[in-house]
């Protein structure tokens, strides 16, 4: 859902011109931010629908590295978010709002990092 939102705010910016003649920097910026994390997501759901029902197989959905996960999801989309909205209030002649958004790159990469990894191991492990 943090997505989600951020996706619309950024649809909403890109109609309004508000990147000027840089909107494909913004989605450049954006896109690499959520898909790799969302496209794991996705695709272990997928894979987990396509099984069949096996009495007895534990669901770890209160386990601590599902709360981990939950939580290090949840911060990274917040900081996501924060980083487009930021950007667009603190944007100023000396440095632009992509100027910015690229700045946080450098806390969002490595959270990005943990996050999935957290989800990989949590979704592996809940197969077994």
């Amino acid at each position: 859902m943090g997505g989600g939102v951020t996706f619309v705010i950024l649809v909403g910016q890109s109609f309004s011109g508000f990147y000027g003649g840089r909107t494909e920097d913004a989605w450049g910026w954006f896109l690499p931010t959520v898909l790799p994390t969302l496209s794991l997501i996705v695709g272990v759901l997928v894979s987990q629908a396509r099984l069949p029902d096996v009495p007895g197989r534990s669901d770890d959905s209160s386990g601590p590295i599902f709360r981990l996960a939950a939580i290090l999801s949840t911060v990274y989309l917040l900081l996501v978010a924060a980083s487009v909205v930021i950007a667009a209030l603190l944007g100023d002649s000396e440095r632009t709002p992509l100027d910015l958004m690229q700045l946080s790159n450098l806390w969002l990469a490595p959270l990005q990092g943990l996050a999935a990894a957290c989800l990989g191991f949590f979704f592996h492990h809940q197969k077994e």
